[in-house]
């Protein structure tokens, strides 16, 4: 049997040895969820406002896709070309939903979205530029009043059917307000607010009914649940065969300003002095920290450690950890030395050769020493004192034998008689010896 084998470590030892593993499993998992979390807020921040093809609070999905199944021929464009090109496309009435969400419609591009011929043309919370691009029939009225959740705001008298009829009140709060002109050719006002309203329709020269809507966060995948708020955007966007929803975009922009947009432009405003704030966050820490502690500096100091220090704590490191036969090992890798000077062999003498030589002088069972030297394993505290005790014994014994003449030894107590001390240590090994 190995000098170096440990007993077998219970459970409880094994879990006390893996417990930093496992915080370090559990932190991890934490760090992925928050990131995971972190991350879904982000996406849902960045999610594109009454985006069509967008499930989030802030997306139009729901009511993109209710239109579809209810038989509305619905597509999406995003620039002026492809919403020309759709509506080209399109089978029997058409509906133009125009969303500029960035303010890209302006000037010439406004221009020619007045000139997309349509049957319907319904803008979503337009610009002042947008409204003049088609003549001006309907005018800016402002912004309301931010509402509490659950407040409510009736059609009114001036909205007519189907309107008034399928969304008698819808939910508003803060929605855009607008007027229609007084040279405006009949039309409806729905959802007053200060003689102003959230829903305006009227029908221009051409022909086409062109409609203005404030209250866009009632058609968002969040609030089109709330009071008649569905009911209403399928109202107002399902009235025609099909339905093209326009939201300007890149290539847009790019024919409006002239130039390509760059990384700027798709970059948050806050993000930037976010960066500066953690970086000039983490410069103070290192400041801080590094005054806290100081310098590093390499000095050579005398150190005295004691033996008894070292062996106390070798000792209790051995009892924390139950390693007995680890323990027990390192006596008898002392003892065998001891064994090897006093029975005059070399230092590299191995161990067989010790137990042999001591057995021959003690005249003893040779089994019995081996087992006490090599073999046993204690399975208890109480069987390594009696195991350590059996090493001092057989030291005392040997150096006893080999040096007669130079009295008692110090390791224990004095032996007049070599003869009986030898029949002694052979009688315990004996016993010992299983």
């Amino acid at each position: 049997m190995s000098l170096t084998q440990e007993a077998t470590p219970t459970i409880a030892e094994r879990l006390r040895r893996a417990r930093p593993w496992l915080l370090i499993a559990v932190g991890a998992v934490v760090i992925a969820v928050t990131s995971a979390l972190i991350a879904g807020g982000v996406a849902s921040a960045n999610s594109p406002y009454l985006g069509v093809d967008s499930a989030r609070p802030n997306g139009a999905k729901a009511v993109f896709t209710v239109l579809g199944e209810q038989g509305v021929q619905t597509s999406s464009a995003e620039s002026i070309d492809d919403a020309r090109s759709r509506l080209q496309d399109a089978e029997g009435e058409t509906t133009l939903v125009v969303h500029d969400r960035d303010g890209i419609a302006v000037d010439e591009l406004a221009a020619q979205i007045a000139d997309l011929d349509a049957d319907r043309v319904v803008l979503l919370a337009p610009s002042r530029g947008l409204l003049e691009a088609f003549g001006g029939a309907i005018t800016v009225g402002g912004v309301g009043a931010a509402g509490e959740a659950g407040d409510v705001v009736e059609a009114g008298a001036e909205c007519a059917a189907p309107l008034s009829e399928l969304a008698p009140e819808i939910s508003q709060r803060g929605a855009r307000l607008y007027q229609l002109d007084d040279a405006a050719a009949g039309g409806s006002a729905c959802y007053a607010e200060s003689e102003r309203f959230a829903y305006v329709e009227t029908t221009l020269a051409s022909g086409t009914t062109l409609s203005a809507l404030g209250a866009t966060d009632n058609l968002s995948n969040g609030d089109v649940l709330s009071s008649a708020n569905a009911a209403m955007g399928l109202a107002v966007l399902g009235q025609t065969q099909s339905l093209v929803w326009y939201t300007p975009g890149i290539s847009d922009a790019e024919a409006v300003f002239g130039v390509e947009p760059s990384l700027d432009a798709f970059v948050p405003p806050w993000l930037t002095p976010s960066i500066l704030i953690a970086l000039a966050t983490l410069l103070a820490v290192m400041v801080w920290r590094g005054r806290r502690f100081g310098p590093l500096v390499e000095e050579r100091l005398p150190v005295i450690v004691e033996a008894s220090e070292t062996m106390h704590g070798r000792g209790r490191l051995y009892a924390q950890q139950r390693a007995r036969l680890r323990a027990l090992d390192n006596l008898r890798i002392g003892t065998t030395t001891r064994l090897a000077k006093s029975l005059g062999l070399a230092k590299a003498s191995s161990v067989q050769e010790i137990i042999t030589s001591s057995a021959a002088i003690l005249g003893a069972n040779r089994a019995a020493i081996a087992w006490t030297l090599l073999d046993a394993v204690p399975g208890s505290e109480a069987e390594l004192l009696d195991l350590s005790q059996a090493l001092l014994t057989l030291e005392r014994a040997v150096a006893e034998a080999a040096d007669p003449g130079r009295g008692p030894v110090s390791t224990g107590p004095s032996t007049t008689d070599q003869s009986s001390t030898a029949e002694k240590s052979g009688g315990q090994y004996e016993h010992r010896c299983p």
